[in-house]
């Protein structure tokens, strides 16, 4: 038998038992272990949604508000909504759904920041309204019109008691995130300390630092002296399976420094490094 032959079938045999692996979790794993292994619809949404449950959960609260900005045909904004009922059952946190959307596509694009090269004003019109309001009726909330006209109204009316937890940003061009990323602007205990988001145009030959979400992100940090948007750094990690996935570089978390609770050490005993270990652990906090 040749070495090639032997490697062929070594490789076989691994991924044979990493499909049976997979396949095993999905039928017997609780939601966290199907997370973390990547089984579950929307992975990216599933992860944020998560981490905001965790954090609320570490910090005191027991609802957060997540937020999609993009909602196109409606298809996040349902996922989301399904993955709440399911992370609810798990963490015992509960949330208030938002989605912001024109309903008629992109807006004009204003320059070489909204990158005309690919995208044209009305790409991505809702095409049936109607439908998606009754599939999402008394699960979440579509905000209508544009950003920039409805997001200080959105922001003046959040409520420190449902903090903004996870942020999806799917709005493709730099003018129209800049206007999400106004989210930030409101007292800071409407947030959770650390937000978790979703980029989802960050990760194509064309994304730069210069243009659409990335250079947004950019202005917002130059313009924000104690909030940050930053890569999720806990990601990857060798607590979840498998390997880096496309999503990943696509995670980020939006780091409130003013927030009281990253301002002053809470009371509590102080930690050997095994109790430390278990507290990072049980905390969800790696």
């Amino acid at each position: 038998m040749t070495d090639k032959s032997i490697g062929t079938r070594v490789l076989r045999r691994l991924w044979t038992m990493a499909l049976g692996e997979r396949s095993w979790v999905s039928r017997t794993g609780d939601f966290r272990t199907r997370e973390r292994y990547g089984l579950v619809g929307r992975p990216n949404y599933a992860y944020g949604m998560l981490r905001a449950a965790d954090t609320a959960r570490y910090f005191g609260h027991d609802r957060v508000t997540i937020v999609e900005f993009g909602v196109a045909s409606g298809a996040g904004l349902i996922n989301m909504s399904d993955l709440a009922g399911l992370i609810s059952q798990e963490t015992g946190v509960s949330f208030k759904i938002y989605g912001f959307d024109t309903g008629a596509g992109l807006p004009e694009l204003r320059g070489p920041k909204d990158h005309p090269e690919i995208w044209n004003a009305g790409d991505f019109t809702m095409e049936d309204r109607a439908t998606l309001e009754r599939r999402l009726a008394g699960r979440a909330t579509i905000i209508w019109g544009d950003i920039e006209q409805t997001i200080g109204p959105f922001v003046r009316e959040l409520n420190p008691q449902v903090p903004v937890g996870f942020v999806s940003v799917d709005v493709d061009i730099y003018s129209a995130t800049i206007s999400a990323l106004k989210l930030f602007d409101g007292d800071v205990l409407n947030y959770l300390p650390a937000v978790s988001m979703y980029f989802d145009d960050v990760g194509f030959f064309f994304a730069n630092h210069w243009a659409g979400e990335l250079a947004a992100i950019n202005e917002f940090n130059e313009a924000h002296a104690l909030r940050k948007i930053d890569r999720d750094r806990s990601l990857p990690s060798d607590r979840r399976p498998g390997g880096p996935r496309s999503w990943y570089g696509h995670m980020y978390a939006c780091h409130l420094l003013d927030h009281p609770r990253r301002q002053t050490s809470m009371p509590r005993s102080q930690l050997t490094i095994n109790a430390h270990a278990r507290f990072m652990t049980e905390n969800a906090l790696f």
